[in-house]
C-alpha cells in the first residue's frame, strides 16, 4: 500500500526502496499473494522510470508464484473458456481497423514492444492472482496496443490469454484475425 502511495506522490524512487523490502518480506515469510502484489506494483515503478525490462522480470515472477499457488491449491487452468460473466461487455475491436499507420499487418513499431509485454506480464500475474477484473484490463489493453502497432505475437498472446478466461465471440475473431496475419508474415 505504501509503494502505491509513493508511486501516486510522484515519489517513485522511494516506492522501489519500499517495495524492494516488502517483497522480500512476503518471500522469506512464504507469502506467494504479497509477494507477487509487491512485485506487480514495483514493476509498475520500475517501468516509470524506464526500466521496462527490469519490471518485466519482476511481472514474470509474479506470474510463476501464481501459477505455483494455483497448483499448490489444486486449482488446475480451465480446460475451456468461461463464457463472459452476465453484465460484461463484449470488449470491442482493437484500434487500427479501418485507420492509416501501425495497426494490424503492419510493420510493427519496435517502440511499444516492451511495454506491450509488461501489460501482458502484469495481466496474467493478475489473473492467476484472482484479479479477473483487473487482468482482463491489462490483457485488452495489450491487446488493443499490440494490434495498433502491429506486434502481432503481442496480439496473439494477449487475446489468447483473454480467450481462457472469456469466451467472447469478438475476442475469438480478433485472436483468429491476429493469428492470420502473423501466420501470413511467417
Amino acid at each position: 500500500m505504501l509503494g502505491w502511495v509513493l508511486i501516486e506522490e510522484g515519489r517513485t524512487a522511494d516506492a522501489l526502496t519500499h517495495l524492494g523490502a516488502a517483497s522480500a518480506r512476503a518471500s522469506r515469510a512464504g507469502d506467494a499473494v504479497a509477494e507477487a502484489n509487491a512485485l506487480i506494483v514495483l514493476a509498475l515503478a520500475r517501468a516509470a522510470l524506464g526500466d521496462v525490462e527490469e519490471a518485466a522480470q519482476g511481472c514474470e515472477r509474479a506470474v510463476e508464484l501464481a501459477r505455483r499457488r494455483r497448483l499448490d491449491r489444486g486449482e488446475a487452468r480451465p480446460a475451456a473458456p468461461r463464457p463472459a460473466p452476465r453484465g460484461r461487455r463484449p470488449l470491442a475491436p482493437g484500434p487500427g481497423h479501418g485507420d492509416r499507420g501501425p495497426g494490424p499487418g503492419r510493420p510493427t513499431d519496435t517502440a511499444d514492444v516492451p511495454r506491450i509485454l509488461l501489460l501482458i506480464v502484469q495481466g496474467e500475474a493478475l489473473l492467476g492472482l484472482g484479479d479477473e477484473a483487473g487482468g482482463i484490463g491489462q490483457l485488452d489493453l495489450a491487446a488493443r496496443q499490440a494490434e495498433s502497432s502491429g506486434y502481432e505475437d503481442g496480439a496473439v498472446r494477449a487475446l489468447g490469454a483473454l480467450l481462457r478466461v472469456s469466451a467472447d465471440a469478438d475476442l475469438r475473431a480478433r485472436y483468429d484475425a491476429a493469428v492470420a496475419r502473423l501466420t501470413q508474415r511467417t
